[in-house]
């Protein structure tokens, strides 16, 4: 699947393919995000045979994109989607439907499965699904806090019931087990045990009862700790955070690639805009 841009106004919604109501704040998170940092995922469409294209995978998405066009006619003149076969609209909804259904720790494990014991390429998966190679990563960080154990496997479950948003793993991974003990009791449990507060969460959210903490909480936590309580050290850290680990590339002479790295690290380190933030940071993950 290949990724184009094509113009909101060229996009048509269908009852058929829309999903079950959703919470309202839900939505409100969702434009917030897509407000801040764009779209994170490109929508899936196919093309209609009487011309433009049918979204099958993305309305709320698409309905938050112009709700920020309605104030701001300026922005998102073009969002990325993936065209699809249109004879297989329905087929290609229900296989979204069933990814999509999946919690985060079990769509972990499908991709660990189907990469390892059945040799499927990562970035054929992440086409397969119709995510970003950065959102497949994430499930890679996942599974990776799974192998782990112990606390580490209990925050995947805090991610599965929506108390920990699953979009960052590594900031958790980053962290030694007595990092992340810190980082529980001086962020989350309030000074009680963390293993007792974890699964104490766990309980609570089966009871439609506890607090549910945005990313930005997450990685606030996991960033601001003594330097003992992580597995690398701090230049690591931020040519790393967020992505993951990655083998080095030959593409350039090295000592280029580091005068790079850290002109962005620096610009990711110290500018108040948050898409060149992010922009910046995941330049320098690639070019590790």
């Amino acid at each position: 699947m290949n990724i184009v841009e094509v113009r909101p106004d060229d996009l048509e919604l269908s009852a058929d393919f829309a999903r079950s109501s959703s919470a309202r704040s839900f939505e409100d998170r969702l434009r917030s995000s897509i407000d801040a940092i764009g779209l994170a995922e490109p929508l899936k469409v196919v093309k209609m045979p009487a011309g433009g294209y049918l979204v099958i995978d993305g309305t709320l998405r698409l309905q938050a994109v112009r709700s920020i066009r309605a104030r701001d006619p300026e922005r998102f003149s073009t969002v990325p989607v993936y065209i699809l076969d249109y004879s297989k609209r329905f087929e290609i909804r229900y296989q979204s439907d069933i990814y999509q259904d999946l919690l985060p720790s079990q769509l972990a494990t499908l991709v660990e499965h189907l990469h390892r014991a059945e040799s499927v390429r990562k970035l054929e998966i992440a086409r397969f699904i119709g995510v970003s190679p950065a959102t497949l990563r994430n499930y890679t960080g996942l599974w990776r806090l799974l192998e782990r154990g112990n606390l580490f496997a209990k925050i995947v479950e805090l991610m599965d019931v929506g108390i920990f948003p699953a979009s960052n793993p590594y900031a958790w991974l980053r962290l030694t087990e007595a990092g992340l003990e810190r980082a529980i009791r001086d962020n989350f449990s309030g000074g009680q045990d963390p293993e007792a507060w974890l699964d104490g969460a766990v309980r609570d959210s089966g009871l439609g009862q506890g607090e549910r903490y945005q990313l930005k909480h997450v990685e606030a936590a996991t960033a601001s700790l003594p330097a003992d309580c992580y597995r690398v050290d701090e230049d690591a850290r931020a040519i790393k955070r967020d992505l993951g680990l990655r083998r080095a590339a030959d593409r350039a002479d090295s000592n280029d690639l580091r005068e790079v790295r850290g002109k962005l690290i620096q610009v990711s380190r110290n500018t108040q805009e948050p898409v060149l933030r992010l922009a910046a940071a995941a330049l320098s993950e690639y070019l590790s």
